[in-house]
């Protein structure tokens, strides 16, 4: 063998092993769905949640009714995906939760949730903006204060409950770090002792030992299946009611 075809062997093992590489961080960050955030954050430069998603959404529930009766659900996916009326047996609850959503996106969407001066709001947002290498955790946080401010500032007398953020489970993909979901969320009980709102402890309820989310509350280690919603509809119970 010449040694020009001893260096081209090598170089196609590096580039194959390379690939092989590639292709298992995009799997433990998230799979396809990750590689497409990662696009759609290339060619949209958007502070906020920019996803045709976000958009349909936000444009479907500034048609929808509102009255200062209502009990609203805000956040991302982990809220989007929760029947939450039906949970509770309630028709004065709204999801106001999109798939893939920020502490940007909602500050982007909030004039219109505030201008009923809802009853009461359930928070929880934040693990997509821990997720973006732009942003660091002081950087979410202010942003997070921004949104309490204007709530604050625009509807005084809603009830607002800040849930914390949920664990993920790494044993199944990578997807964000539980140090800083649990970092960030002893700044948000800080938060909340601000601003007089309410602090709910959603996480120690659905992580095991390790401090993950526990596997038999998910199958992609960080959306829930039905015993998880059973299981935070009890934790807020009380708060609902």
């Amino acid at each position: 063998m010449t040694t020009t075809t001893a260096w081209f062997n090598i170089s196609i093992l590096f580039n194959f092993l390379f690939v092989c590489l590639s292709i298992i961080f995009i799997y433990k960050r998230g799979g396809i769905v990750f590689l497409y955030q990662k696009i759609d954050d290339f060619f949209n430069d958007n502070e906020y949640n920019s996803s045709v998603y976000y958009h349909h959404k936000k444009s479907q529930f500034e048609l929808l009714p509102y009255s200062d009766k209502d009990i609203i659900f805000l956040g991302d996916s982990i809220t989007d995906q929760g029947e939450w009326s039906e949970l509770f047996n309630d028709n004065k609850i709204r999801n106001r939760g999109i798939g893939g959503d920020t502490v940007e996106g909602i500050l982007n969407r909030i004039d219109q949730i505030l201008e009923s001066k809802p009853r009461k709001i359930f928070l929880m947002i934040g693990i997509n903006d821990l997720a973006s290498e732009r942003k660091s955790l002081r950087n979410v946080l202010n942003l997070y204060k921004n949104m309490l401010i204007k709530i604050k500032s625009e509807s005084p007398n809603t009830k607002v409950f800040i849930q914390s953020l949920l664990p993920v489970n790494n044993q199944k993909r990578y997807l964000y770090d539980n140090y800083h979901i649990i970092k960030f969320n002893s700044e948000l009980k800080e938060l909340s002792k601000e601003f007089d709102y309410e602090y709910i402890d959603v996480f120690s309820h659905l992580s095991n030992s390790d401090n993950e989310l526990d596997n038999k509350y998910s199958l992609d280690g960080i959306h829930l299946n039905g015993q998880a919603y059973l299981i935070w509809k009890e934790v807020i119970r009380k708060y609902v009611d």
